[in-house]
Parts: C-alpha cells; structure tokens; sequence
C-alpha cells in the first residue's frame, strides 16, 4: 500500500480543500515559510525528506499534476483523495510498480502477513482504489486479481499450478478472488486457525486442490465466490446494495442507527456537529481516537421485532452512539458496533477521523447517512457469515 507520511496534507476526506492545499503548494508566490505556516506537516523534513530541496523540485517543474488527484482507499469503508506525485520524494513510499495496475475493472484483496490484534476479527478487505499501507493493519499488502502489462493488456495474477486448477474447475481469477475473500471473513475458519494467522500468511483452502477434476469441487468454490461477490459488494461503500443501502433496506435493517435526538423532533442541520469527543489531533497532527459517547441498553420491543432472528447475530443488547449532547445514531447492535477489520474497529474508527475539531467543519446530511448505511452493511456482513461458514465447512 501506499505510505505518504505526510497523511495531514496529501490526503483529506474533502477534494475541494486537498486541491486548495495542493494549489498553496504549488504557488511560487507563497514563500516556505508561508507554506510551513499554513500547512506545516508538509515542511517539516526528516532524515529521509527534505521539505525545502523537494519544494523546490516540484516548484521547477511547474503546476500540480492533475492525474494525481485520486481515490484512495484510507480504512475500511472510508474511502478519501489523495495527491499522488510518483517523484521527488513528497509522498514516502508512492508505490511506482503498484499504481499502473489500479483500474476500474481490478480487484485488489488486502491481507497483511502478521496481525498485532485479535486474528480472529476479519481480516480482508477488497478495493478498487489505490490503498493505504495502513488500511487494515500496519503493513497491509495489496494483491491485484489483474496485472497490466506496458502494451495495456491484462494477464490473471496467477500461478501456473493455479491457472491450471481453475481451469479444471471451469472458473477464473476473480472466483478464486472472491472465494478468497469469503474464506478470510467466516469466523470458524479464523477462530479454527487464530494462532496460525497471528505468525503467518492465511492459507486457503482449496476443494479438490491440485486437480481440482470433481464436479462437486467446482460447485462448491463457485458457491463460496458467490457469497464472496456479495462480501465485496457490502464492503465497498461506494457500491449500491440492494435491499441494504439501495431499493430501501431490508426490513430488519431499517431500525439499526437511526438518526435521532433527545428532542420530540427529527435530527436537523443544527445537530449535525460530532463534538461527543471521538477523537482529537496529537502533537505529531496524527488523529487519536477518544472515548465518544455511547450508551448501551436493551433492545426497545419495537427494535427486537424488526430485528427478528438476526438478534442471535448482532447481539443481546445495543448502543445509542452519539454525535453531541443532543443527537445521535439510535440502536447500533452491539455485535455491529464491535466489529473489527484487521486492527480497526470500524465505525469508532471513521467517527474518531470526522470530530469536528480535526474535520472543522458539521458532518454533511450525506455523511449522517453514510454511517447509517456503514452499520446496515456490517450487518448484514454478519448475517452473511453464517452462509459463509457453512460452505466453507464443506471442503474439509
């Protein structure tokens, strides 16, 4: 993945203010004291990065590079921009051999060797993006279903001996992706498997491996890639997902993380500020989760009957999740609240990002849905799971 080491000025949540930053940057006008006085983490040089010499060089070749402005797949579920120079040493470790196989139609599966955390929390994320070194765990590595040659053309990232077993089976690189990705997120596999997973690159299973010549083994990866498609879906925010975050949530999602207020009325622009003390910036301007605010009950009876049976999933009890004094999201179960991506707790994660003291501004209407349809996806990710683990159980 990508490492900028400068993260407070080459990536931001809003393009509008990383372009005007950039723009700053890039104005020879605006001396480097001035430049380290607005922005300052951008001149700040280290043993390995010398602020001014590579001011300077950029300066000399002139107007920002626009291609460089892309998406960027920061932490789970939080995808942001980011300025991407390949030269001159602005960002650390830019990732020159990566960034040509980023296209619209890849997939990229990001796994990490070893876990700090607990190896038995979801470990796998999938994107589209070009991705942080940190998006999962310190040190995520990013694995493309597709590489792309210099005459433009595209080849599986395959082994011969894999190539081989899928096309036995009659199935390509991106069913053994998705099955991948499904193996990575069924919690009996992890929990079977925690201790390897803590020292070692996961290993998957695979029906019928090396020949892979039984209809049933075909049958069975092409289920788990399936259910894998449908991981993917959820676990990309900027997909759509049919009765989750589009054509209206399924009926059990539609009461997890309402938003609310202590009031008699609906949540309003005015309530929109997340000051509940998620997270502040330290001295080094890195953002550090605080406590925030939840409140953890029972289940209302009208929750407990939307929520039907996916209560023995996401559950026995829930939280309300503030954003203030007044507002907040209603009834997160607790199962959703507490899931994890690698070392991230994932909704805490993108509220510590978006306090309004490191945002500097209320969140957006969009974004007090955005963490609505966060919760709805973890959901029924969980719920998914137990599909997962059932057919993955099958190939022994």
């Amino acid at each position: 993945g990508v490492t900028t080491s400068r993260d407070g000025f080459l990536v931001d949540i809003d393009l509008d203010r990383l372009r005007a930053r950039v723009r700053d940057y890039f104005d020879t006008g605006l001396s480097h004291e001035e430049i380290a006085q607005r922005h300052p983490s951008v001149m700040k040089s280290t043993a390995r990065f010398d602020a001014r010499v590579v001011r300077d060089t950029l300066l000399s070749r002139g107007e920002p590079d626009e291609s460089g402005f892309t998406r960027y797949t920061y932490r789970p579920f939080d995808n942001r921009w980011l300025y991407w120079e390949s030269a001159h040493g602005l960002l650390d470790r830019p990732r020159h051999d990566y960034k040509p196989h980023v296209f619209g139609s890849n997939l990229w599966l990001t796994a990490a060797q070893q876990l700090r955390k607990d190896a038995a929390k979801s470990q796998a994320c999938f994107t589209a993006h070009l991705g942080s070194s940190h998006l999962i765990e310190r040190g995520a590595t990013m694995f493309p279903a597709w590489l792309r040659a210099e005459n433009g053309e595209d080849r599986p990232n395959l082994s011969a001996a894999t190539q081989r077993y899928l096309n036995r089976l009659g199935l390509g690189i991106e069913d053994l992706f998705h099955h991948a990705l499904a193996v990575l997120h069924d919690p009996v596999y992890r929990e079977a498997n925690s201790g390897a997973l803590r020292m070692e690159w996961p290993r998957i299973p695979l029906p019928g491996w090396p020949d892979g010549g039984d209809h049933n083994d075909a049958e069975i990866l092409a289920r788990s890639a399936a259910l894998g498609r449908k991981l993917a879906t959820l676990l990309d925010p900027e997909t759509p997902m049919s009765g989750v975050t589009a054509d209206g949530p399924r009926s059990e999602l539609t009461a997890i993380a309402v938003p609310a207020t202590s009031g008699q009325h609906g949540m309003t622009e005015a309530d929109f500020a997340l000051t509940a003390g998620w997270g502040h910036l330290d001295s080094r301007d890195a953002v550090m989760p605080g406590q925030g605010r939840t409140i953890e009950r029972a289940y209302a009876r009208n929750e407990h009957t939307i929520l039907g049976d996916t209560v023995q999933v996401l559950g026995g009890t829930t939280l309300d999740v503030h954003l203030n004094d007044r507002a907040f999201w209603c009834n997160v179960p607790v199962e959703v609240w507490q899931y994890r991506l690698g070392g991230y707790q994932v909704l805490k994660k993108w509220l510590s990002y978006r306090a309004h003291g490191i945002l500097g501004r209320p969140l957006g209407l969009d974004e007090i849905q955005y963490f609505s349809d966060m919760a709805r996806r973890i959901a029924a990710i969980l719920v998914l799971q137990r599909s997962i683990s059932e057919t993955v159980s099958r190939m022994g």
